[in-house]
C-alpha cells in the first residue's frame, strides 16, 4: 500500500483544522508503524493534532486503529483497571486480589515504571521468582483456573508504542485525543469486558487539576463504551503519597499487611475497597460492599494472592516477609507543628534517587530500595520525630533533602483532604 499522499493529505487536513477520516487514520497509523511514514511527516501530523484537537470520531478511530495494530486478548467476562499513575499507587496489589476472591475474574496486562511512577510489574518482580512473561495459552488458562493474572504487556499496541515514543520527543504528549487513544487503545487490546479507570490528579500527576481529570476520565469512559467495554471512573488525588510505601518491595509489603487486615493508612485502606467495590458492581455482583469486605476478613483475598503469586512462579511464602535494602536512614522533622503537605511529586524523586525507579527505559532499580512516610497529613509532629524512612544506598543525602523539600508544616490543625475526589 502507498502511505504518501495518506500522510500528506492527513497533515494538510490537520494543518487547516478539519476532521480526517477513519479511512485515511488507518492508512497512516498502518504505514507508520510498517516504516513506511517517515518519523517528520507524522512528527507534523502530531504537532497539527496537538493545535488543533481532534472530534471524538477522529479520536475513536485512532484509538481502534492503533488498538488492531497488533495481537489483541479476548476476556468478556474479565474485570481490569487502569491508574494514571501516582506515587506510591498500589491499588492494583490491594484491590485485584479482592475482586478475584469475590467470583470476578481478572486479566491484566501491565506496563513497567518510569520516573517517580512505580510500575505493577516491577512491583511483582520484587517477589522471589515471580515471572511476568507467560505465553498466551499459560495466561488464558491461569485466568481461568485462579482468576486473576498479570502479566508484562510487551508488544501490546505496537502503533501505540511508536507514537507515543515519538510524542515525547516532540512536545506533544500533553493532548488530551492522543493520551484518551493512547490509554483506551492498550486496555481494549487487553480485551477485559468491564473496566475501571483511576485518574490520579494532583501536583504528583500528569493532571494537576480536578477539571482537567474529569475531562480526561470522560473521555476514558467514553471510549471505552464505544469500543464495547462497560467502563467508570474515579478521580482520587494525588498530591501526597498513597497509603506509606513507595518503592517496590516495600508496596508489596504494605499491600500484603492490608490484605491480612494488618494495619495501613486509611488513604489506602479506603481507596482499595473502592475500586474493588466499584469492579464488582460493573460485573453486577451483588452486594459488593459485603462481599468485599467478607473477603478481607476471612482471608480469602490474602489467599488468592499466594494463589496468584504461586500460579506466577514466585515464592507466596516470602509473602510474609520481603526482603528490602538493610540500609535504613531514618529523616527528621526539622521543627514541631501539623503536617499539610507531604508532596507525592519530591517524595517520588526521592524513592528514584534511591533506585526504586527509572529515570530512563533500560535503567536497572533495585527492588528493595525506596521510601516510608511515618506521618500523614493532619498529624501533630516534634522537631526532632522521625518523618520518613530512606531505604536503599544511592544518592541517601539527595532523597533526604527532596523528603524534606515535601514536608510542610503549619502552626495549627490541618483536616486531612479526600483521597476521591469525584466519579463517573
Amino acid at each position: 500500500m502507498f502511505f504518501g499522499n495518506s500522510i500528506l493529505d492527513a497533515i494538510e487536513i490537520k494543518k487547516s483544522g478539519g476532521a480526517l477520516s477513519e479511512g485515511i487514520i488507518r492508512e497512516v497509523v498502518a504505514g507508520f508503524t510498517s516504516g513506511d511514514v517517515p518519523d517528520y511527516q507524522m512528527s507534523a501530523l502530531l504537532m497539527a493534532t496537538f493545535i488543533q484537537g481532534m472530534e471524538y470520531e477522529e479520536t475513536l478511530a485512532l484509538t481502534r486503529a492503533m488498538a488492531e495494530s497488533g495481537d489483541t486478548y479476548t476476556f468478556p467476562d474479565c474485570v481490569d483497571k487502569h491508574s494514571t499513575g501516582g506515587v506510591g499507587d498500589k491499588i492494583s496489589l490491594t484491590s485485584l486480589p479482592i475482586v478475584a476472591a469475590c467470583g470476578a475474574p481478572v486479566a491484566k496486562l501491565s506496563g513497567r515504571g518510569l520516573g517517580t511512577t512505580g510500575g505493577t510489574i516491577d512491583k511483582l518482580e520484587s517477589i522471589p521468582g515471580f515471572s511476568v512473561n507467560l505465553s498466551r495459552q499459560a495466561f488464558e488458562r491461569q485466568v481461568e483456573e485462579v482468576g486473576l493474572a498479570i502479566i508484562e504487556a510487551g508488544d501490546l499496541a505496537p502503533a501505540d508504542k511508536e507514537i507515543y515514543a515519538l510524542r515525547d520527543t516532540t512536545g506533544t504528549v500533553d493532548s488530551l485525543p492522543l493520551i484518551g487513544s493512547s490509554i483506551v487503545s492498550k486496555k481494549a487490546a487487553t480485551g477485559a469486558g468491564h473496566l475501571l479507570y483511576d485518574v490520579k490528579c494532583g501536583s504528583g500527576a500528569f493532571m494537576k487539576t480536578p477539571e482537567d481529570a474529569r475531562e480526561l476520565a470522560e473521555l476514558l469512559v467514553r471510549l471505552s463504551e464505544s469500543l464495547g467495554i462497560r467502563a467508570s471512573a474515579l478521580i482520587t488525588a494525588m498530591d501526597n503519597p498513597l497509603g506509606a510505601a513507595i518503592g517496590n518491595a516495600l508496596e508489596v509489603r504494605e499491600s500484603v499487611r492490608f490484605l491480612k487486615g494488618e494495619h495501613v493508612p486509611e488513604d489506602l485502606a479506603h481507596e482499595a475497597r473502592l475500586v474493588a467495590v466499584r469492579l464488582l458492581e460493573l460485573k453486577d455482583i451483588p452486594e459488593p460492599e459485603r462481599a468485599v469486605e467478607e473477603s478481607l476478613s476471612s482471608g480469602a483475598a490474602y489467599e488468592k494472592l499466594r494463589e496468584f503469586v504461586r500460579a506466577q512462579g514466585g515464592d507466596a511464602d516470602a509473602l510474609d516477609d520481603l526482603p528490602v535494602s538493610g540500609e535504613v536512614r531514618e529523616v527528621a522533622a526539622p521543627g514541631g507543628g501539623y503536617v499539610a503537605r507531604f508532596g507525592a511529586l519530591s517524595v517520588g524523586r526521592a524513592a528514584l534517587a534511591l533506585g526504586a525507579g527509572r529515570e530512563k527505559k533500560g535503567d536497572a532499580i533495585d527492588f528493595g530500595a525506596g521510601v516510608e512516610v511515618l506521618v500523614k497529613i493532619g498529624d501533630e509532629v516534634e522537631e526532632g520525630q522521625p518523618v520518613a524512612r530512606l531505604y536503599g544506598v544511592r544518592q541517601t543525602e539527595l532523597a533526604e533533602r527532596l523528603v524534606l523539600e515535601a514536608l510542610d508544616l503549619s502552626a495549627g490543625p490541618v483536616e486531612p483532604p479526600p483521597a476521591i475526589l469525584d466519579s463517573l
